[in-house]
């Protein structure tokens, strides 16, 4: 039998103060933002890490107008960080001194070179994306190239071993800037807050945040921020944490990462993020990706336009809730449940996910893969082009923290989906290239959806290793008893 686990609600003991009420759309940083009584006013060019060191717990800051640059804080417990209306933390410096040599320009004295990681996984035509050093053309972030040969306009390129950066359009006129600093804010103190900020252009390396870094952040409060530009990830937290109405965009790697119970993301706008590393996304990237979760919620955000998944939870998740959300556009899939377990997707609506790799049952709107005990309902769905729509799947995934990594105990129900392509719509279904009996008799559900489609005799669904026209996998699988397939109106 489906195992719901009953998911934890956001009570108002445990709600930031913000939430009372309710959270409304991301925002990020508020225009009319005033530094909240009793706070300490820091002016840009202050030594923000000095301060933070200085002062005790609990201690209030408010970061005045203006572009603080190549700040790292280390916060104490309970420490909080608010920015007046057009705060800025800037991980990266100014470059000025070009000069020409041949069809390049060229800049000395580069000594940036911040943590590498995972060079393996880069897309074959970046092999340096595991180097976090990244630069920006009138805050149009550039890409690295592999090696001077190839460099071109809209690309750069560092000899690290002479110091010196180049560039093949001229910057004369233009602003340069070289991400140096690796995070805003290291994780690690509890309950830390900060709010209202804008904080761009950190050389945080792959999978490590400009906000929280590599380091475990419990019980933080990232609300109403906008994160963006950063090389790796904008954010990652912990246990306990609240990400609310942030705007996380246009990050190199990932818009947000957490690991942890009882985290929550609300009223959020994730974006255009996973596009200039040059990091294979199908191993690590797009909107947000979450690991070893408990509780944690997903609810009313707007993940948009991110190369890779808009939201991911990959990896002994359980006791998930993805609710409200509005998912638009993101190149490998919508929301993702992989290896892990107990799970609610409900009343999203997804739009023109999974163009960027939809063969398969791959880059579908819902992708629920080896994992059990999940249920799907009251989606709706719209596929207008390349992209798929529910997709069950199973592979040879091992065993995780609370049993084998299995598609079981699953039900899909009530959706609906629309296929305006008249060509290869979108397919659903369950497929599998390991263990596929064990799949067709693990109790999956597939009933009670409706699917609205241009051409119905083009629609396909999956079924073990095959897929099949609607009467053919009915009548194969015993799914969809009370399912309606229906000829869209010209």
């Amino acid at each position: 039998m489906l195992l719901l686990l009953a998911l934890p609600a956001v009570s108002s003991a445990s709600q930031p103060p913000s939430l009372a009420a309710g959270p409304g759309p991301a925002a990020g940083p508020s225009a009319g933002s005033v530094c909240p009584p009793g706070s300490i006013r820091l002016e840009a060019g202050m030594d923000l890490q000095a301060a933070a060191a200085q002062a005790g717990e609990g201690v209030a800051f408010c970061l005045a107008a203006g572009e603080h640059r190549l700040q790292s804080i280390r916060p104490k417990r309970g420490q909080s960080f608010h920015g007046e209306a057009g705060a800025i933390l800037n991980g990266a410096r100014l470059v000025t001194d070009f000069r020409r040599e041949g069809r390049h320009w060229v800049a000395g004295g580069q000594t940036q070179r911040g943590q590498r990681k995972f060079a393996e996984h880069c897309i074959a035509t970046m092999p340096r994306c595991s180097h976090p050093e990244a630069v920006f053309l009138d805050d149009v972030p550039l890409r690295h190239a592999a090696s001077l040969r190839q460099l071109r306009p809209g690309y750069f390129f560092i000899d690290y071993d002479a110091k010196r950066l180049y560039l093949a359009e001229n910057p004369h006129g233009r602003k340069v800037e070289a991400s140096v600093a690796p995070y805003a804010f290291l994780g690690g103190a509890v309950g830390v807050s900060i709010t209202n900020l804008i904080v761009e252009k950190y050389a945080s390396p792959l999978q490590a945040g400009a906000i929280g870094h590599d380091v475990t952040s419990q019980d933080w409060l990232v609300q109403n921020n906008e994160i963006r530009l950063n090389y790796g990830i904008g954010l990652v937290v912990g246990t306990g944490s609240w990400v609310i109405g942030n705007r996380l965009r246009h990050n190199g790697n990932m818009g947000a990462g957490c690991v942890g119970d009882r985290i929550l993301f609300e009223g959020n706008e994730i974006t255009g993020n996973g596009h200039f590393s040059g990091l294979d996304v199908l191993w690590e990237g797009g909107g947000a990706k979450c690991a070893k979760t408990s509780g944690l919620v997903v609810r009313g955000n707007h993940l948009h336009g991110n190369h890779g998944m808009g939201f991911w939870t990959d990896i002994d998740n359980k006791m998930t809730l993805y609710e409200d959300n509005l998912v638009e556009n993101n190149s490998m899939g919508g929301l993702s449940h992989e290896i892990s377990y107990s799970a609610v997707i409900r009343s999203n609506r997804f739009r023109g996910n999974g163009h960027g790799f939809n063969v398969w049952l791959w880059g579908g709107a819902i992708q629920v893969q080896n994992s059990q005990d999940v249920l799907v309902e009251r989606n709706w769905i719209e596929v207008s082009g390349p992209g798929n729509g529910i997709a069950l799947i199973q592979q040879d995934r091992g065993t995780g923290a609370y049993g084998p990594y299995l598609t079981r105990n699953n039900i899909v129900r009530d959706n609906r989906l629309v296929l305006y392509s008249a060509g290869r719509p979108g397919a659903s279904g369950m497929i599998a290239d390991h263990a596929m009996t064990a799949m067709q008799q693990g109790n999956n559900i597939f009933d009670g959806n409706e699917y609205l489609a241009a051409n119905p005799d083009a629609l396909r669904w999956g079924w073990a290793d095959r897929f099949l026209d609607w009467e053919a996998f009915r009548a194969a699988s015993g799914q969809e008893r009370r399912g309606r397939l229906q000829r869209m109106a010209r």
